[in-house]
């Protein structure tokens, strides 16, 4: 009886440390972060602190709201019309598309699309 708790306690260990394994991303994949897409209006911007920030409410429901906050870096697109513009030519109240990625350090602006 006892060779057999052993044993099945010794089962249980590995196929824990099995499911851990399998279960933690990798360090790339968690370094990629996840992207996502969002449209709404602008309600902040700050151009004059490092690093520049966008925030932008997306309606969820016709009740509940979502609120993005991200980082724009040099990395950043920002596009209207098919041009690149600057973060400053951004207005509050302004409808955009926003592509973020959200990673362990924070959330980063992929490409703001102004419209």
């Amino acid at each position: 009886m006892n060779m057999i708790c052993r044993t099945n306690g010794a089962l249980f260990t590995i196929a824990a440390l099995t499911v851990l394994l399998l279960c933690t991303p990798s360090g790339s994949d968690a370094a990629s972060g996840r992207t996502y897409r969002v449209h709404g209006q602008v309600i902040a911007v700050n151009v004059t602190q490092t690093p520049h920030m966008i925030v932008v409410k997306t309606p969820l429901t016709t009740h509940d709201d979502m609120t993005v906050g991200a980082k724009v870096t040099s990395q950043t697109k920002i596009i209207r019309n098919g041009k690149r513009i600057t973060l400053q030519a951004i207005r509050m109240g302004e409808r955009v598309s926003l592509t973020y990625i959200k990673q362990r350090d924070g959330v980063f602006a992929q490409i703001i699309q102004a419209q």
